[in-house]
């Protein structure tokens, strides 16, 4: 570690262990202020109020210190999922805080602040996907790359996959849902055909090649019959590793919420699998032919796919991903 990185996580995790103690002590010396945002659900709001200012200041103090740093992050980021509760208790039931009712613009960028220090507070701790599980690291077949999803009017929708770096080497697939939804695996590589086909329901697979170009801006697919050229948007990067841990019990939550799929889930032969998403754009632009025949304007995926555990985002997307297989 440079000693440049090294004294932003002491930076870091020194101001928000500071501002993490300054509000719990808050919660005891002004309970009145939070109570209003509890919800209702868990009953005597006084409790919540003085329990999660004890567990701040436990955080707050562990990121002072490096030999508890990590424990203390991954709480921390634990801490601030449950406390958003709060927060969208505040935002669905339009509850006033001081006399003021906030608007829907603040919540998000309340929401959007929650996300950057849960995921600030990951890399202070160096909360890795490995760290500490060598032998778990060994284990795992490792796939990284792209993954392009969207959907046409005329009832067909595609989940592209250009991966770069994998067991089997560099190799692009396409799964494929027909208006009769009928699920259709193409790829160029039967072993790997194989592969996917054991993790993943088909009706039909088909052994053909599947061709990808990649510009700054967007991808050009072709097989035997199908056609599309897409563009995507600048889109945002998620700037730090998480742990496997992290992705399954906190990013799903998030995930599905959000966008309405999964980021970890049991395949069709048992084994599990980890979506670390790097960064996400949105498909702006698509046009796409089968069998030179137009498959209509680009479309949010609005029924299920049914490939496996999770489905693609509702709306056409593409993600820079490194999916975990164990």
């Amino acid at each position: 570690m440079s000693v440049t990185t090294h004294m932003l996580r002491f930076v870091g995790s020194f101001l928000i262990g500071i501002a993490l103690i300054s509000i719990g002590i808050d919660h005891f010396v002004n309970p009145d202020w939070y109570v209003p945002i509890v919800p209702s659900l868990l009953g005597v709001p006084e409790f919540w109020v003085l329990f999660s200012g004890v567990v701040e200041i436990v955080v707050g103090l562990g990121l002072l210190f490096p030999k508890t740093r990590t424990y203390a992050s991954l709480c921390g980021a634990w801490l601030l999922v449950f406390l958003y509760i709060a927060n969208a208790n505040m935002w669905i039931n339009n509850i006033p805080l001081d006399g003021i009712t906030y608007s829907t613009p603040w919540h998000v960028a309340r929401l959007v602040i929650q996300i950057i220090l849960i995921l600030l507070l990951c890399w202070i701790g160096e909360i890795t996907p490995f760290k500490g599980k060598e032998k778990l690291y060994h284990q795992l077949e490792i796939f990284e790359g792209r993954i392009t999803s969207m959907g046409f009017s005329s009832g067909h929708r595609f989940v592209i996959g250009q991966w770069n770096d994998t067991p089997f080497g560099s190799f692009n697939d396409i799964m494929w849902v027909t208006p009769n939804q009928k699920r259709i695996l193409v790829c160029g590589d039967e072993k790997i055909a194989s592969y996917i086909s054991s993790m993943y329901t088909f009706e039909e697979v088909a052994i053909q090649p599947v061709s990808i170009d990649e510009n700054p801006n967007g991808l050009q697919i072709k097989t035997n019959s199908i056609e599309i050229s897409l563009e995507w948007s600048k889109g945002f990067t998620i700037p730090f590793r998480r742990s496997l841990f992290f992705i399954k019990n906190v990013e799903s939550w998030f995930a599905k919420i959000f966008f309405k799929t999964k980021t970890y889930g049991i395949t069709n032969n048992h084994r599990k699998e980890w979506y670390m998403i790097n960064h996400l754009s949105n498909v702006i632009q698509c046009e796409g032919y089968m069998n030179n025949e137009t498959l209509g304007t680009l479309s949010n995926i609005d029924e299920t796919c049914g490939f496996g555990f999770s489905d693609p985002p509702r709306k056409p997307s593409s993600v820079l991903v490194k999916t975990h297989i164990l």
